[in-house]
């Protein structure tokens, strides 16, 4: 056997937030049990086997393991119990179906052939699941089943499950059933993948990126800078840390860039506190010039790799009000922030937005409100947000 098989997987579930769900299952999948080098959209459908209230999501993976497929089982059955999955009893020999927060079978594995008491591979039911073969069916069409020596395509022509029961997930759909809840129109558009919410410092960027993320239904996706141990040293001594500084910053964003950014566009939809182009903002007024001259190469390089966002949001406020929200918020390395520095950080992140096309990007002036204690500020933001989503959609 070679060291790494194709492995192909299928998650499903219908019990709690299934898209977070989903993602939480392929971060552990991608970590513990090989690298996903496919994904199918999202789809969802009836209960099968049994009857229940809540539709099933679907999505089939396609990964790269090391692993043998019992130790590959091992793992995924960890996955699932570390998300929550209580298995359901079986009683002699039939399976008891039941809602479940998360599910993942293994479907294939290479073309091996295997159907013991532990394990059945290719998975017995597929060719009579049009849940696990429409998604499968668009990443792998042509992948031919070695038993029954048929194409998943022709599989799926030929299943006699309810095909036109199988649907694409439609994020704008629970941006809809979200937002009725709380008393707000529907607001996202379909086909949005990827929002970028940035700011100054103390501009409150993750606040709103996470209620937004929270409230319609998007993964939320946060920097992770508090770990960077050059911060509290670069805010006492600029000129000698700003490098290390930046290139630690730049090396975080490309890792979470890579498997946040990169894995969770399997997901539907995505709100982010910063993007990638932070970096180059940030760098390009803390840096001398032979610094920024080596820096600006190593981003261009990481930058064709990485996926840019459908809409760039920057929440624009004046330094006195940056200045407030700093010395509130409290944090120890923040407390002798110089105002002119955050003045040269908006005239960066300005610079930058002026080279952004017109319908990717959107400024809203901030200074006078208050989105987290004040709902009508809150409500404005979305709508300005939804309404320049809609207008990068429509001329994408």
């Amino acid at each position: 056997m070679d060291s790494k098989q194709t492995a192909y997987l299928l998650l499903g579930g219908n019990l709690g937030n299934c898209v977070e769900t989903f993602a939480a299952a392929r971060r552990e999948i991608s970590q513990r049990a090989g690298q996903i080098v496919q994904a199918s959209s999202l789809y969802t459908s009836p209960a099968w086997g049994f009857e229940s209230e809540n539709l099933f999501y679907n999505q089939a993976l396609a990964i790269e393991t090391e692993l043998d497929p019992y130790a590959l089982l091992r793992v995924l059955l960890g996955i699932e119990k570390d998300l929550g999955r209580v298995r359901p009893l079986v009683q002699g020999a039939q399976k008891q179906y039941a809602s479940r927060i998360i599910d993942i079978d293994i479907l294939f594995y290479g073309n091996t052939v295997i159907c013991d008491t532990r394990l059945c591979i290719p998975h017995p039911l597929l060719p009579r699941r049009a849940f696990a073969l429409v998604p499968m069916a668009q990443i792998a069409p042509d992948l031919v089943h070695p038993q029954l020596n048929r194409s998943l395509r022709q599989l799926l022509e030929q299943c006699p499950d309810g095909v036109q029961e199988v649907r694409l997930y439609d994020p704008s759909a629970v941006a809809s059933r979200n937002a009725a809840d709380t008393g707000l129109e529907p607001v996202f558009p379909e086909g949005i993948r990827f929002i970028a919410i940035e700011g100054n410092i103390g501009a409150g960027k993750t606040t709103l990126s996470r209620r937004i993320s929270k409230q319609f239904g998007a993964k939320w996706v946060t920097e992770s800078f508090e770990e960077n141990i050059f911060l509290p040293k670069f805010y006492r001594n600029r000129e000698r840390y700003a490098f290390p500084l930046e290139l630690t910053f730049l090396a975080e964003r490309y890792r979470q860039a890579k498997e946040d950014f990169v894995q969770e566009l399997f997901s539907p939809f995505i709100v982010s506190d910063f993007s990638i182009s932070k970096s180059l903002i940030f760098a390009q007024n803390t840096l001398q010039e032979d610094e920024y001259s080596l820096f600006s190469r190593l981003y261009k390089i990481i930058l064709t790799t990485l996926p840019q966002p459908d809409l760039y949001v920057y929440l624009h406020s004046d330094v006195n009000r940056l200045m407030k929200n700093i010395r509130r918020r409290g944090r120890e390395y923040e407390s002798n922030m110089d105002p002119a520095y955050l003045q040269m950080i908006e005239q960066g992140y300005m610079d930058y937005m002026r080279t952004l096309p017109a319908r990717r990007s959107l400024i809203i002036e901030t200074t006078e409100m208050d989105f987290v204690n004040n709902e009508d500020d809150y409500r404005r933001i979305v709508e300005m947000i939804a309404a320049a989503a809609r207008r990068a959609m429509e001329n994408k």
